[in-house]
């Protein structure tokens, strides 16, 4: 039984949730269209790096971090999330922001510690920056160090001034990288990208699919990690908060970004993936759990061959 199989954490889980998620990714670019040129096999095997890596670190912050219980179900619901989602399986840009977001994240769940603040506010505000470079709007997330701040660390003045100092060093040194290769300078509204509000390219029915379909599951797996909220220990909800300002912040860079084609909704993967574990680790029937699990497995099928 896959339910049974995912509630324990054991190197074969590991395996299993690669493999999957490999298959999804080849086939994702398998429809898309393969390009045999070499720049285009280094770009995919790139992508697949950065997209097969993050589940084994999102792994280890939740369960280092006290979010979840010592299961996979984490990982497993985001390589179904992340799957239903072709069109960002097949963008190096994205795959490579929510890669440095996530790094970004684990640096900032390590304030909680009380140890080494100034270094882990810098590594996540740089790991933002980073982002930031590969999908403009994800620099939103710099929200969370201001909120992981005033969370762990707020009486120190110092703190509130080192996300913009991270941003700063970003920027130098991508400056300093066009200089060297392009012999030119980038200014900053260079690299201040455009927004839009319009959601029109969200009409065609496999991407209303995709969007409809993680909607449903924001809206229950959220009210259910609310409720859930008020039984955790004290100084676990700072950490909670900050996921669900991960969700409401990676909603917002959604809304904005320019061109919408659901790649932009694997921002909101991670803490769904968080949040829909808290719904799979609860005592219910363990047929509808298995019903659930096995719904998830194959809607990415689903939207990709259909």
């Amino acid at each position: 039984m896959l339910s049974s199989f995912f509630s324990k954490s054991k190197p074969i889980n590991y395996i299993v949730v690669a493999l999957y998620m490999s298959l999804l990714y080849t086939l994702a670019h398998y429809v898309r269209g393969f390009d045999s040129e070499i720049y285009s096999i280094i770009l995919f095997s790139i992508g697949i790096l950065f997209y097969v890596l993050p589940m084994i670190m999102l792994n280890f912050i939740t369960q280092t971090g006290g979010l979840t219980e010592k299961g996979t179900y984490t990982i497993v619901l985001y390589a179904f999330f992340t799957s239903m989602l072709p069109n960002g399986l097949t963008n190096i840009h994205m795959l490579v922001s929510s890669a440095f977001i996530l790094l970004g994240l684990r640096s900032l769940l390590e304030l909680r510690n009380g140890k080494f603040i100034k270094a882990n506010l810098f590594n996540a505000s740089l790991c933002i920056g980073i982002a930031s470079v590969a999908h403009f709007w994800s620099i939103g997330f710099i929200l969370l160090l201001f909120l992981a701040i005033f969370y762990f660390e707020p009486k120190n003045y110092r703190n509130w001034m080192i996300p913009g100092l991270g941003l700063c060093t970003v920027f130098v040194f991508a400056n300093c990288y066009t200089l060297l290769v392009y012999d030119s300078f980038f200014s900053i509204w260079d690299y201040i990208a455009p927004f839009s509000l319009s959601f029109q390219s969200y009409i065609g029915k496999s991407q209303l699919f995709s969007v409809g379909i993680l909607t449903i599951c924001i809206v229950f797996f959220l009210g259910i990690y609310i409720i859930k909220f008020s039984r955790r220990k004290t100084n676990v909800k700072p950490i909670l908060k900050l996921i669900i300002a991960y969700l409401v912040i990676a909603i917002a860079v959604m809304m904005i970004s320019e061109q919408k084609n659901t790649s932009e909704l694997f921002f909101i993967t991670v803490p769904l993936a968080i949040m829909g574990s808290t719904y799979l680790e609860m005592e219910y029937h363990w047929l509808a759990k298995e019903i659930n699990i096995w719904v998830f497995a194959l809607l990415p099928f689903t939207i990709l061959l259909f």
